[in-house]
């Protein structure tokens, strides 16, 4: 039981909580100039936007988002596998039941942080300076987000292994390959598919938005329909994205099944 002084204590910590939440929320509308009038203003604009440029979207025209299409899967597929290569490899230099040295897997730990953090669309602006509108930047950015991603999250999957099977390795004095072979990548397996799978979603997904920096991609063709006010096309592309999507979270949820 809690004592009253405890209770009161807590109630007292949770409205401090708030009062400084609430204060966050004002100053925040205040420095943004939040206008609540424009906002609702803005409501019956937007809807006349949505229901007379944007939709219905026109069919007419799919046939010549056939390679758009293909480019985007190509892409999602080159930039997934690649990426879990080096993933892989660093995410086992980074484990701590698989990295060769405490050294190596604090500097890692440090190069994947950078890595990871630089948001794919920054890469993406980066690497068209380099080497101009194309397919290529947006290749690298998705490797270079990806390998990021997948070293974390295999890192962790290694981490997460039950530590048992290494240690009965250890008491039988198995060498540092034997151990991986036989105690790490048997439990490592499903996580490793698993967010394979998840990453080939996310690179799908990303393509729109690579294509609005000139990546290549189906993202190129809302880039180029936008520009061209050709608002009902714009519709028509994203209605192409949001298919594919769903029609590869299905694939990919089928694939789990029948793997892990």
């Amino acid at each position: 039981m809690q004592t009253a002084a405890a209770v009161k204590q807590k109630k007292l910590k949770r409205n401090v909580s708030l009062a400084f939440f609430a204060a966050a929320v004002v100053f925040s509308l205040w420095y943004i100039n939040f206008s609540i009038t424009e906002f609702i203003g803005g409501i019956p604009i937007f809807l006349h936007f949505l229901f007379t440029d944007f939709l219905p979207p026109k069919g007419s025209d799919l046939p010549t988002y056939f390679g758009p299409v293909l480019d985007t899967l190509a892409y999602g597929v080159v930039a997934t596998v690649l990426a879990s290569v080096i993933g892989l490899v660093f995410g086992f230099l980074m484990a701590r039941q698989t990295t060769p040295h405490p050294v190596i897997r604090t500097i890692i730990r440090g190069f994947i942080s950078l890595l990871r953090n630089i948001p794919f669309l920054l890469w993406a602006s980066i690497l068209v300076v380099i080497f101009g509108v194309g397919s290529m930047p947006g290749i690298f950015s998705l490797i270079l987000f990806g390998s990021g991603f997948l070293a974390r999250v295999y890192a962790e999957a290694i981490e997460e292994i039950d530590s048992h099977a290494t240690e009965a390795l250890d008491a039988m004095g198995a060498g540092y390959l034997q151990k991986i072979k036989h105690a790490i990548i048997p439990q490592f397996v499903p996580g490793y598919i698993s967010w394979t799978l998840f990453m080939f979603e996310l690179s799908i997904r990303a393509s729109a938005i690579l294509g609005l920096v000139g990546a290549g991609g189906i993202g190129s063709q809302i880039k180029l329909t936008m520009d061209l006010f050709q608002y009902n096309r714009t519709s028509t592309v994203i209605c192409i994205l949001i298919v594919m999507i769903l029609v590869i979270e299905f694939m990919t949820k089928r694939i789990r099944e029948r793997l892990i």
